[in-house]
Order: C-alpha cells, then structure tokens, then sequence
C-alpha cells in the first residue's frame, strides 16, 4: 500500500506545485501592473485595475499549466524523480485540457460578448 500512497502523494504534490507557481508569476505580474500603473499619465480607476489583475491570474494560470507539461519531462530526466515530475506533468495535461475546455465554453476569459458567440446561444 505504500505505492498507492506515494502515487496520491506525488499526483496531489503536483498540483500544488503547479498552482505555488501560478501564485508566484501572478504576484510577479501584479507588481508588474502596479508599475505600470504608477508611471501612468491617466486617471487611476480602481475598477479597470481590478479586471487587470484577474486577468493576470487566469494568465498565470494558464502559463503555469501549459508550462509544467514542458517542464515535467526535463525535470524527471533531470533529478531522475520519475514518479514525481511525471505527474506534475499528467497534472499539467489534466489542467490544460480543464483551461482548454473553460475557454471554449466561456470565450478568451469570458470577458467579451462577441456577435458570434451570442448568436450561439440563442
């Protein structure tokens, strides 16, 4: 039964190393947005920043998932931990096939209403 342990441990590990790295490029790009914020000419509205930063995050996400499906395989060759990156990585295809399917279902990040999209669904 310590197989099945390690397996849940490493396909569970992997998640939550996919996601501490969303955090990490997310709060990167919130520092970034905050700069370019600062040196802006225009009126500060808090609103439109707000919409910025979500839109960060579900980048973030979307980078760190489709990017741990490259990453995986170079780490796994790399340290030689076979079990562990090679479920870091299944776990990045399970994501991007879940962001794949969001987008799809919601448009890019569900913020436009396109003539085409709404004919759709009527």
């Amino acid at each position: 039964m310590q197989w099945l342990s390690d397996f849940f441990f490493a396909f569970f590990g992997g998640f939550a190393r996919i996601f501490i790295a969303s955090f990490l490029l997310w709060m990167i790009g919130v520092v970034v947005l905050l700069f370019m914020e600062l040196f802006n000419n225009e009126e500060f509205q808090f609103r439109v920043y707000l919409q910025k930063i979500w839109k960060v995050l579900l980048i973030s996400f979307q980078i760190a998932g489709y990017g741990s499906i490259i990453v995986g395989p170079i780490m796994m060759f790399q340290s030689e931990e076979y079990l562990t990156y090679s479920l870091v990585t299944i776990d990045g295809i399970i994501l991007s096939v879940l962001y794949f399917n969001l987008r799809r279902r919601l448009g890019s990040f569900g913020t436009k209403n396109t003539k085409k999209g709404n004919q759709e669904n009527n």
